[in-house]
């Protein structure tokens, strides 16, 4: 009997993230030895921090034990003689200016100190074809290569061409950037070591490869489970991205 043939690739497989275009990808991708594009890290608050908040020529007998301000779910917190602040977004550095801004009627000495007391949110997030995809804090100076190895290293199935890294702005939207691993790896290439921010995350995409594997698996393997017991061999169409030929015997 001749092979049957499984057309794959009108189907959709909802867990399946598309790639943009590849022309797409190059224009935001990381050049190892001149990474300038790429904003350097920055330290934002965000929702559910707490703020320490301090007046710097403040006296003893000034002292105010209310110094912890915790940031609200919509990004703001109140201070004393002042209201309301908007913290969500800023570095601690912008909200100290605010602060001392409007403290200057009150204070000879208004400048003040803010630092992040609390971070729950203090996390980078790696995801897509790693072993260990979650959450991770960023308990220290962590680049995108040491995330990927802490995730436990790319699948054998990943895109390691197109490693995404998303990068949240001030005003809370996301810049992507690309770059590959076998860059980032090679000894003959002097670069920066690319550094993450809080609220990172690098996304590993799968190959080609690694969707045709999917797909074998989820109609083969699980929707047609008897296939286990005829053996299945199959073969890939790479000229067709959009198309991949799983043959039966």
């Amino acid at each position: 009997m001749g092979p049957v043939l499984l057309w794959l690739g009108g189907c959709a497989n909802p867990s399946t993230v598309e790639k943009p275009s590849f022309q797409d990808m190059d224009k935001r991708r990381i050049e190892v030895a001149d990474i300038s594009q790429l904003p350097p890290p920055v330290t934002r608050v965000i929702t559910g921090d707490t703020l320490r908040i301090v007046r710097d020529a403040q006296s003893p007998a000034e002292k105010d034990e209310m110094t912890l301000f915790f940031v609200r779910a919509d990004g703001t917190f109140a201070f004393p003689n002042i209201g309301t602040v908007h913290a969500a977004g800023r570095t601690p550095e912008e909200i100290g200016e605010e602060i001392t801004g409007k403290l200057a009627s009150l204070y000879r000495y208004p400048a003040v100190t803010v630092n992040i007391a609390l971070a729950p949110g203090n996390r980078i997030f790696v995801g897509g074809a790693v072993r260990n995809p979650s959450a991770y804090d960023l308990t220290a100076a962590v680049t995108v290569e040491q995330a990927i190895i802490g995730a436990g290293g790319m699948l054998p199935y990943a895109d390691s061409r197109h490693i995404a890294l998303l990068r949240m702005d001030s005003k809370g939207l996301y810049s992507v950037y690309f770059t590959e691993l076998q860059h980032m790896l090679n000894p003959n290439v002097e670069r920066k070591a690319v550094m993450l921010q809080r609220g990172d995350v690098v996304f590993v995409p799968k190959s080609a490869i690694g969707n045709a594997i999917e797909w074998v698996d989820l109609y083969l393997n699980q929707l047609l489970p008897f296939s286990k017991g005829i053996g299945v061999g199959f073969n890939y169409n790479m000229r067709n991205a959009d198309t991949n030929i799983v043959t039966i015997p």
